[in-house]
């Protein structure tokens, strides 16, 4: 409980900073002006259309707020890096309370509306850009995450604020008072950010170099422990701590300064802050999903108002009310990722965030009521806020201090071109085929990007979906709850999905199978097995998930044994048993079918951990609780034990794992393979026996138990392994090569290309 207190503490500290929290006020101000502005020119369009809104009315206001960020939005962010930037937002301000005051003069005719909005959100954009490149300025590395949650918090505030105030407001008072008060609160922002205290450059520097060092340490000692270990590879522990120092802190990257005109050095920033950001894929993740989000809001934006007057025939207060619930979403998501997912890998934020949100709009789609809707809106607010603070907070951990506007800028430029083609589409869409399609549309996009997002430019090479817990989590709850056939029909779905986002996994099923069926790789019978084998690694996950919500007795309907007296003419022997299968069919069912079987043994299973902890933990968890003792890859004494007891070790035995291989004769191909079968048996005396769990067509599993094979030792340890990982290997081909689209295999099996 205390260590709860005091991560609150740790939390809010950052209002102690002064010069963070004018910065807060001050965003607090301008923000709240943006959104009175908003719901003042809305006032302002339905009083000049007549009772029909019409969507292209919107859409030239949603354009001419986006096109300012296309043309300027890199230059601002340089001229944020290059100038003083509690300056730029003080003059910001004063320029936009003025034009913002401006407005009702010309409320006659809406083509100078127009060029006063274009020349507004010009002036915003060097605001944004200026206030984004100072947060580093003001608060320190690790409190860039929570900064960011605060800030994203007084624009969620406004959004709360200022379409319900700023619609009743107009309502009552006209469109003129909402402009006048939008002009006051940029004159509010302007006077707190003349109090702020930035640090220099210079000091951010030294903070990098020093966090640098550390992680320079950190990768040594990585190195020198693997070079003295022969069971690790010290190039990947390099490697790996490369990828921890990136995480931690950027390195510092010192500005060349172009010799030249202010447009040369312009350019060369330009181009500096683009490879920058070209060169990490975290950043070009981010830069994509704020992009999407962007995309997706514009849509919502320009339906909403149309809903609102054409189909429930109400005004800018009652959308006030919506887009208010919206904001409400918005600021309870901020805070509730600031304050509980800091340790939460930034991608997977922004993936279930995109999940969740676009299931919320599709629902939202078919409700009938102001207030339902609303709520749909509130739902939408608060998985959409993780995604903004999750993008903002990657920016500014891996771009270098003096990059950070750069980056900024360009990252705003691409959102905001999506959110401005998204306006112009559906102003257009939503005059075509109403309101509520365009909802669906949208959120079936958001759905469709959370999925993609999982690997989007991943490094798929190396990808482990089991590393991720959240999603381990998800896949348990959802094939535990559902019908199996639903199950499996998702399982179906998100195979052929994983088959064409992950191309390099696809590759390497291709190249297997066409060692196995002796055709290239790219022949149309080939590619075909190879979709099928991403269905049947779907179909695996699905029942092994499935069954976590499931009586172990449950088993017994799903699988049926066959060749039993093999396994137990094994035991009989009264060494144990080393039951070796593959990647093939469900080896885990199998597993489950053979640990429900009360007369036998105790069956344990030798697995590879994987990254993460968390899911190691669920899923021995989920194996014990159906009777099988897990034993992690590195346990030898457990294996031993288990055996002399005369117990049952499963083992998978045609993928190696670090250097525990043997090279043997694979479907006419030297391949390596494991030699831990082998090595147990001549080890411990216990006979190998072979056996694989099939998917047959109807769902249901046949567990095929092959004759044991005798350990027979002749004397040199290397042959005998060989000889015996030889015998198993041609079980193992046997099943492949009869149910080639069920094994699961995403990785290399043969060293050299198929040729």
């Amino acid at each position: 409980m205390a260590e709860t207190h005091h991560d609150t503490q740790s939390f809010f500290r950052l209002f102690r900073n002064r010069s963070f929290a004018l910065l807060w006020g001050g965003s607090l101000a301008s923000q709240l002006g943006d959104y009175l502005n908003l719901m003042a020119l809305t006032a302002l369009v339905f009083a000049m259309s007549g009772g029909q809104a019409k969507g292209l009315e919107f859409s030239k206001i949603l354009l001419l707020s986006s096109v300012p960020v296309l043309i300027f939005g890199p230059i601002s962010g340089v001229y944020a890096d290059r100038h003083n930037r509690k300056r730029m937002m003080i003059t910001c301000d004063i320029i936009r309370a003025a034009l913002v005051a401006a407005i009702p003069i010309f409320s006659l005719s809406m083509t100078p509306i127009y060029v006063l909005v274009f020349i507004i959100f010009t002036i915003n954009r060097f605001y944004l850009s200026a206030r984004s490149a100072a947060i580093p300025q003001v608060v320190n590395s690790d409190e860039l995450l929570a900064a960011n949650s605060f800030l994203n918090i007084a624009m969620m505030a406004t959004i709360v604020l200022g379409p319900w105030g700023g619609g009743w407001v107009v309502e009552r008072f006209g469109y003129s008072v909402g402009f006048w008060a939008d002009a006051g609160t940029y004159l509010v922002s302007a006077l707190l950010a003349s109090f702020i205290t930035l640090r220099s450059l210079e000091e951010l520097r030294s903070e990098r170099e020093e966090q640098s060092s550390i992680v320079a340490r950190v990768r040594d000692d990585w190195a020198k422990h693997a070079s003295e270990s022969r069971s690790l590879d010290p190039a990947w522990l390099a490697e790996e701590a490369g990828k921890l120092g990136r995480e931690i802190a950027t390195p510092i990257e010192e500005e060349v300064e172009v010799i030249g005109t202010a447009y040369q050095r312009l350019v060369a920033d330009l181009k500096d802050g683009l490879a920058r950001m070209r060169g990490d894929r975290l950043v070009v993740y981010s830069t994509i999903a704020m992009s999407a989000i962007m995309f997706i809001a514009g849509f919502v934006l320009i339906a909403c108002p149309i809903l609102i007057r054409n189909e429930f025939g109400m005004g800018a207060a009652e959308l006030g009310m919506l887009f208010s619930f919206a904001g409400i979403g918005m600021l309870v998501g901020s805070l509730v990722v600031g304050r509980y997912f800091q340790r939460v890998h930034r991608r997977v934020i922004i993936a279930a965030s995109f999940f969740l949100a676009g299931l919320d709009l599709m629902i939202a789609a078919q409700l009938e009521s102001v207030v339902g809707l609303g709520v749909g809106l509130f739902i939408a607010g608060f998985m959409s806020a993780p995604i903004m603070v999750a993008c903002d907070t990657i920016l500014q951990e891996r771009m270098a201090g003096e990059s950070v506007g750069k980056a900024f800028g360009f990252r705003d430029m691409i959102s905001k071109a999506a959110f401005g083609v998204a306006g112009i589409l559906s102003g257009v869409i939503v005059d075509i085929i109403g309101a509520r399609p365009v909802f669906v549309l949208s959120g079936a996009a958001c759905v469709a990007f959370g999925g993609a997002s999982i690997f989007l430019l991943a490094d798929t090479s190396t990808l482990n979906l089991m590393n991720a817990y959240p999603l381990v989590r998800l896949g348990l709850s959802l094939a535990a709850r559902v019908p199996r056939r639903v199950a499996h029909g998702f399982a179906i779905a998100l195979g052929d999905v994983a088959a064409l986002l992950l191309p390099q996994k696809r590759r390497y099923a291709q190249q297997n199978i066409a060692h196995v069926i002796g055709k290239p790789p790219w022949s149309p019978e080939v590619r075909s097995l190879a979709r099928r084998v991403f269905r049947s690694y779907g179909l695996y996950y699905a029942d092994f998930f499935g069954m976590n919500g499931r009586d172990p007795e449950d088993v017994d309907s799903l699988v049926r044994i066959e060749g039993l007296e093999n396994l137990r003419e094994a035991l009989a022997l009264g060494k144990g048993a080393v039951f070796v299968s593959a990647h093939i069919g469900s080896w885990d069912m199998g597993s489950l079918a053979l640990a429900a079987i009360e007369d036998l043994p105790e069956l344990s299973a030798l697995v590879e951990p994987v990254g993460e902890q968390a899911s190691n933990d669920t899923m021995a968890t989920m194996r014990e609780r159906h009777g099988i003792n897990v034993i992690h890859l590195g346990n030898p004494i457990k294996v031993l034990r288990a055996l002399r007891r005369n117990g049952i070790v499963f083992i998978l035995g045609e993928r190696a794992v670090g250097a525990g291989g043997t090279e043997v004769d694979f479907f006419g191909r030297r391949a390596c393979l494991p030699k831990g079968a082998a090595y147990w048996a001549l080890k411990s005396g216990a006979p190998i026996v072979p056996g694989f769990c099939i998917r047959q067509p109807d769902g249901t599993y046949v567990g095929h138990i092959e004759p044991p094979i005798m350990p027979e030792p002749g004397g040199d340890l290397e042959d005998d392994l060989r000889r015996h990982t030889q015998r198993v290997a041609e079980v193992i081909e046997k099943y492949i090569a009869r149910y080639p689209d069920q094994w699961c295999m995403l990785q290399p099996v043969w060293q050299a290309n198929w040729s």
